[in-house]
């Protein structure tokens, strides 16, 4: 696996992997341009991303019916120097003919045994993640690999 940044100007970087480009910033308060999400973001984009490819194949793989996934990803910051996530809460949001269990199984899955970007960040803070399924929360746990 390989990836490139280049420097634009200000803070702002642009990433290049498989030929892809994606735009790296910081806010206009934070002294740059505004022009894209900055690394931070972009690794709860990561986890967010890692885990809803499992669910949505794990789910696909078993003929299931969803019809929607989302997943919210926030996280708190340390004040410290650097600053780094304190604790990452991840938000499944699914709809669709998706029974409670396999929703709930998709997703423990994911975070307890499929997404390495999930099992990579919890040796650096706990990750904490709701299943909700067509509106209703229907379980809540903690990443454990």
């Amino acid at each position: 696996m390989e990836a490139n940044v280049k420097w634009n100007s200000k803070l702002s970087f642009t990433g290049y992997v498989r030929g892809h480009e994606t735009i790296m910033d910081t806010s206009l308060a934070n002294g740059s341009l505004n022009r894209g999400p900055s690394p931070k973001e972009m690794l709860l984009n990561a986890i967010s991303a890692c885990a809803g490819m499992d669910v949505a194949s794990i789910l696909e793989k078993n003929k299931k019916d969803l019809l929607n996934l989302e997943i919210l990803a926030k996280a708190d910051m340390t004040k410290t120097t650097p600053s780094y996530f304190s604790i990452i809460n991840l938000s499944f949001k699914l709809s669709g003919g998706v029974d409670k269990e396999w929703a709930i199984k998709a997703c423990e899955a994911s975070m307890t045994k499929y997404c390495g970007v999930s099992y990579m960040l919890s040796k650096a803070c706990p990750i904490h993640y709701e299943v909700l399924l067509n509106g209703e929360k229907v379980f809540a746990g903690e990443s454990k690999f």
